[in-house]
């Protein structure tokens, strides 16, 4: 943990939200977003929106795409099927959580060796780990 800041007394509280909304941002790493997402062989091009497995194009859908970018960004995180749904569907369009079941079969498929990097574990969700 340890100390970023410190102020004397007195103090306004202006200054204590200033300085704290500052250590936040420096903690958060405000970067630009990444261009590429990588594993190995496994390369996502977010700007071009292109998915390749050592130099050789994959053909996904949307939303097997918006899936594979978000488990990728959030590595080793447990993302649950309702959070996938609110993030990858739009509110306007009736899905179940069997539907991103599906999405990550036919994703896993379409990746080969890599589909054994999305693990699903019951009651958490799906989480992209090498």
């Amino acid at each position: 943990v340890g100390g970023d800041d410190y102020i004397s007394k007195p103090f306004s509280i202006k200054e204590v939200i200033a300085r704290v909304k500052a250590v936040l941002k420096r903690s958060t790493g405000e970067q630009a977003p990444q261009n590429m997402l990588k594993a190995e062989g496994l390369e996502v091009n977010t700007v071009n929106k292109t998915v390749s497995i050592e130099n050789t194009d994959v053909n996904l859908t949307r939303k097997e795409y918006e899936i594979l970018v978000l488990l990728m960004k959030h590595q080793g995180q447990y993302i649950g099927r309702e959070d996938i749904l609110n993030r990858v569907w739009s509110d306007d369009i009736i899905v179940t959580e069997r539907n991103v079941d599906v999405n990550i079969a036919r994703l896993r498929k379409k990746i080969g060796q890599y589909g054994d990097c999305i693990k699903g574990k019951s009651g958490y969700g799906y989480c992209f780990s090498l």
